[in-house]
């Protein structure tokens, strides 16, 4: 039976129904290559499919068959060769051994030791880009790179200091055992400052004016139990100056803004050395209460707006608001 000469385009290649991950572009083995069709070796197929019978006398014999894939297995690997950039390595036709057999492409086997037939195994990938593009989101960061959120308090742990006297206040600071020291501020009048303090700072503040042996403590304790910043006005140690302490947000007061000095008698008055009042003596001295003094202040000061004497734990004021503003004033 005579067959019809077939052109390289209307054979299927067992290579090429083999489907890849990756796409590419129209396969040149695909149209009958010139290369092809005026090799030896595609004449020779030629007239073996122009013979009357595969069992022809002059050479087909019983095998062609298997001449016929091996013939056709070479020209493909040898077009896949060149696509491969393998122009320079021996042509699969010439080093293809009598009888047939596929050539060895460098060592390399057709597909991968284990693969299952039919599996796509792809003959060339392209190496992964390690590099990074130029434009990549900042969300392309790793994981973790972690940024602060957007519209978060920018401080906490504050005093907001006001001067409302008329002459210049001096502030300092005493931390307690274990704290961290803060410098001493001094205000202008009408000036308003912050203070920023170590997280959990606490110990007390208080003006500088007098001769320092009597003076109003503004007590704070910064993110103490349950989260809470405690705060209090003490006059435990005198009154120098007018004190209120309130958290930024609001809420309870402590402290009074009243002159306490134009209303005491001579007699609980502090003075300086030169004979001049600048105001009010200390309640308790040495875990001794002056009786005369602490009725003077517990007609003035509320039972819960301030310490008069160390027992007066009512005025301990907490708030989870770690921002106080605090207002005072100069006796003299």
């Amino acid at each position: 039976m005579a067959i019809s000469p077939l052109s390289k385009s209307s054979v299927p290649s067992p290579s090429l129904s083999r489907s890849t991950a990756t796409e590419r572009p129209p396969s040149p083995l695909m149209r009958p290559s010139p290369l092809m069709a005026e090799s030896p070796k595609a004449q020779a197929l030629q007239g073996l499919l122009q013979k009357d019978g595969f069992d022809s006398v002059e050479g087909a014999g019983k095998g062609g068959m298997e001449k016929l894939g091996q013939m056709l297995a070479l020209q493909v690997l040898g077009e896949l060769s060149k696509l491969l950039g393998g122009e320079g390595r021996m042509s699969p036709a010439d080093s293809a051994q009598d009888g047939g057999g596929v050539p060895d492409l460098g060592g390399e086997e057709p597909f991968a030791n284990g693969a299952e037939q039919g599996d796509a195994v792809p003959l060339a990938q392209p190496s992964p880009n390690t590099t990074p593009p130029q434009d990549a989101p900042p969300f392309a960061k790793a994981e973790g790179a972690s940024q602060p959120p957007q519209g978060a308090v920018k401080g906490k742990s504050t005093l907001t200091l006001n001067n409302d006297g008329t002459t210049p206040m001096t502030v300092n600071f005493t931390p307690n055992a274990g704290e961290k020291a803060v410098d001493s501020v001094t205000l202008k009048p009408g000036e308003s400052r912050t203070v920023q303090f170590p997280d959990s700072w606490s110990g007390n503040f208080r003006s500088a004016s007098g001769d320092g042996k009597n003076a109003t403590l503004g007590e704070v304790k910064f993110n103490g139990g349950m989260g809470q910043t405690y705060y209090d006005v003490s006059y435990i140690e005198g009154h120098n100056a007018a004190m209120t302490m309130q958290p930024v947000s609001g809420g309870r007061l402590s402290g009074t803004t009243d002159n306490l000095l134009a209303a005491a008698p001579d007699s609980v008055k502090a003075k300086g050395a030169d004979g001049q009042a600048y105001g009010i003596k200390k309640s308790t001295t040495a875990n001794v209460q002056d009786p005369e003094v602490v009725d003077f202040f517990r007609k003035h000061v509320g039972a819960d707006q301030g310490y008069v004497i160390p027992t007066d734990d009512a005025s301990t004021l907490g708030s989870s608001d770690s921002n106080l503003v605090v207002h005072m004033k100069n006796l003299a």
